[in-house]
């Protein structure tokens, strides 16, 4: 087809031929540009649902959450739980890792109950993480009524979802059980008037979206070796959860980690407006270009822990180094349309019609990309 192009040794005008082969260029280029598109935004929107289904199910008193037991609601006919209300005092947040997969919170806890037959707050556990500090602050016995308050440090492991990352949103948690009471002995009750977050809680590049406590059954597939319990029977647990809603705010830690990677791209694609037969210029901007993506997609992928799965931050590079390579192909095709078929206008006209695309492309892409994982 491309021998069909070569034209008059003045190359100052364009035939048929060459139209058609332009048109047949320009409705490829769009083409593999909407796959790239497609290929990226789709699976952002999904992870972003997925994201919102498994928020909902953390907080759900009775949903069953994805790799977890099916909670347990249900309690023996005889069954007389106390019920204990508890509740929260967030004070800070002093660390959070999100390549460590960890958080590190400060806050207050107390109980109140009625009797004298359990002791809720005398060996409470922080459920997927351990406690670095716990001291009793204040303790009050009003006839049978008894109210405890703690200050504990706690160190969490959280299994945070980056596939959105860097415009992520998490549900941090703080589940508190205690293993000395089955659900059919005690029951948590939650203090919803007075749980509160303290005005001096900040995250750095998160906001605050409130927060939410539920009581939620906690089973276990096994009886800890309670001797009480027939074998096969699950141990379920009366569990308080805290979660505590955190976004990114705005998208300047966005714009902030890929500025390298977009200048890349629009030199790559300046090289559109250099002569074909310029050969250093035309193919060294490009692939000057796909080394500054690659040199991005490592710094990136330094942020966040190793995962099988592509992030926000993945696909963004991918889509860098796939523009960049466009570019480098495109300018191979003209400096053979100019320099060996002589059609020095065709040639000019290949580069304006695909540096219109592609910028095109490029930008509707990076903005579909963010749009897609954070709206």
């Amino acid at each position: 087809m491309m021998s069909d192009l070569q034209i008059d040794s003045s190359g100052k005008s364009i035939n048929p031929r060459q139209r058609t082969f332009l048109r047949i260029w320009s409705a490829g280029l769009i083409l593999v540009l909407f796959v790239i598109g497609w290929s990226k935004v789709s699976p952002l929107r999904q992870h972003k649902q997925e994201s919102v289904e498994r928020h909902r199910a953390r907080m759900s008193r009775n949903e069953e959450e994805f790799g977890t037991t099916a909670p347990d609601s249900s309690l023996p006919e005889n069954a007389q739980p106390i019920p204990v209300t508890v509740g929260f005092y967030l004070d800070r947040i002093s660390n959070l890792s999100v390549r460590d997969v960890s958080w590190t919170v400060d806050f207050y806890v107390w109980f109140r109950w009625t009797g004298d037959s359990i002791e809720p707050g005398n060996d409470f556990h922080v459920i997927d993480g351990w406690i670095e500090s716990k001291v009793k602050e204040k303790e009050e016995l009003n006839g049978d009524e008894h109210y405890e308050r703690y200050r504990v440090i706690a160190t969490i492991t959280e299994p945070f979802n980056v596939s959105r990352f860097p415009l992520d949103e998490h549900l941090l948690t703080i589940k508190i059980e205690n293993p000395l009471y089955q659900r059919d002995q005690m029951v948590f009750v939650p203090d919803l008037d007075n749980t509160s977050t303290s005005s001096r809680l900040k995250v750095p590049a998160y906001e605050l979206r409130g927060t939410e406590l539920i009581e939620k059954p906690h089973s276990y597939k096994t009886t800890l070796g309670d001797p009480r319990l027939p074998a096969g029977v699950k141990s379920n647990y009366s569990q308080a959860r805290l979660g505590i809603g955190l976004h990114r705010v705005g998208w300047g830690y966005f714009f902030k980690m890929f500025q390298a990677l977009y200048v890349a791209l629009m030199i790559a694609m300046l090289a559109m407006f250099i002569k074909p037969t310029n050969v250093d210029p035309r193919f060294g901007l490009g692939i000057g270009g796909l080394f500054a993506a690659v040199a991005n997609s490592y710094a990136t992928s330094s942020l966040i822990p190793d995962t099988g799965i592509m992030t926000l931050a993945d696909m963004v590079n991918g889509v860098g180094v796939w523009m960049i390579l466009l570019t480098v192909i495109q300018s191979t095709v003209s400096l053979h349309i100019y320099e060996r078929l002589g059609a020095e206008e065709l040639s000019r006209r290949f580069d304006r019609i695909s540096f219109m695309i592609l910028a095109v492309g490029c930008i509707s892409i990076n903005l579909a990309m963010p749009v897609a994982a954070h709206s």
